[in-house]
């Protein structure tokens, strides 16, 4: 039987726990824009995680983000469940067979810039839709709740790139 996490995953998911806690409370940029740079860590997980430890770990980042951040309890781990979910299925659309086959995490480097880019911002989409849709109670007011998912979309795709290029890749350089 695998371990359900190993240090340093441990130790990943603790520093993005708390980069996006101090992002959240540090920065406020108004109702049209949120910070959400945790799902980096669940969409660079390793390829052999099940679907089940992808879901449980996703629950718990949610959950420390909810309770830390003092949003409604459950609303991230919700739409961090419901991408996780979708996440195997985009990333077979996103990679070629046999590119991942000796690889343990999908990264910029695995993956490229431009499939890596398209793997963040789709599974972001799917994220920041489940987070509003969440927040507003049903997709009654999507139309005045979709210039917040684009621009949040666009402004923490490119954040994540930064924190996955610097962060992970200090020698890709």
């Amino acid at each position: 039987m695998k371990v359900l996490y190993n240090t340093n995953t441990f130790v990943i998911f603790a520093g993005f726990a708390i980069l996006q806690i101090l992002l959240t409370g540090l920065i406020d940029l108004g109702p049209l824009f949120f910070i959400c740079v945790y799902p980096l860590f669940l969409l660079t997980l390793p390829l052999d995680f099940s679907t089940n430890r992808l879901m449980l770990w996703a629950f718990a980042m949610g959950l420390v983000i909810d309770y830390f951040s003092n949003s409604i309890l459950g609303i991230n781990s919700a739409a961090s469940l419901v991408m996780v979910l979708g996440q195997p299925w985009l990333f077979k659309l996103i990679y070629r067979k046999g590119d991942m086959e000796n690889q343990l995490r999908p990264g910029l480097r695995e993956l490229g810039i431009r499939r890596f880019s398209a793997y963040i911002a789709l599974n972001l989409l799917i994220h920041h839709i489940a987070l509003t849709a969440l927040e507003s109670f049903g997709f009654a007011h999507f139309l005045q709740t979709l210039p917040r998912v684009l621009i949040s979309l666009i402004v923490n795709t490119l954040l994540i790139l930064v924190i996955e290029y610097g962060v992970f890749y200090k020698d890709y350089r």
